[in-house]
């Protein structure tokens, strides 16, 4: 669900000026949080897919919530843009979060969307004929959902995610050619759902996205859900 890397570092500024780029999405389901951090691609300059690190560091990446718990990401050793944080958001709770470089604080806030379970299929993992229709049916907040389908790791995505707004059903086609899939339904917040919208397949923004992020730009959002293991026959 993250834009993270995807097009949010090509905004628009002063001509030949970098701008701050944050981009997180809470994930109620993970152990581990994720913010990244870059610069810009000043006006003019070519559009280029690597991640650009900030030349100076963050002296703070935090999440703190409503009850007084503070989370504090620390850098990835093995990439200079990506922070983490060991936690998992609490469902339809509210998130701040700050972000110093230098004399430039940024700030931005989420709520988590509550819980989403699907309830038909019942069963965590289940099976089904390969290239037939699936349908699941949930329960939880009347927000955005998107259902995506992808192979096993999670890595990669075999279907393209489709929005569903008006009902808490869809009928999902299973593909052939992987052993298992997994079928995540989630529930976003407005902010992530509108990234969602505006991201062409190729993960690139396919209009200007105006995000969350005050001092600087992107988003800071949050998603909840749940998924089920479809074995394929």
């Amino acid at each position: 669900m993250c834009a993270a890397g995807c097009g949010l570092r090509d905004v628009p500024g002063p001509p030949g000026l970098e701008q701050i780029v944050v981009q997180g999405v809470l994930n109620a389901q993970a152990a581990q949080q994720v913010v990244w951090i870059e610069r810009s691609i000043p006006a003019g300059a070519p559009i280029s897919s690597e991640l650009r690190p900030l030349a100076t560091p963050p002296t703070r990446v935090e999440v703190s919530d409503t009850a007084g718990s503070v989370f504090a990401f620390q850098p990835d050793t093995t990439n200079a843009a990506r922070f983490v944080a060991a936690f998992s958001p609490m469902p339809g709770m509210r998130y701040e979060l700050f972000v110093d470089v230098g004399e430039q604080v940024l700030r931005a806030s989420t709520r988590v969307p509550k819980i989403v379970t699907i309830v038909d299929p019942a069963a965590d993992t289940i099976s089904a004929t390969r290239n037939s229709p699936l349908r699941l049916t949930w329960v939880g907040p009347i927000r955005p959902i998107r259902v995506t389908v992808a192979d096993t790791s999670g890595r990669q995505f075999i279907a393209f995610p489709e929005w569903v707004t008006l009902d808490t059903a869809v009928v999902v086609q299973t593909l052939s050619g992987f052993p298992a899939i997994g079928i995540w339904v989630l529930s976003c917040d407005s902010v992530t759902a509108r990234a969602g919208e505006l991201f062409a397949p190729v993960g690139v923004l396919s209009q200007q996205f105006r995000g969350n992020v005050s001092g600087g730009v992107g988003l800071f959002g949050a998603v909840t859900g749940d998924h089920i293991i479809v074995r394929l026959q």
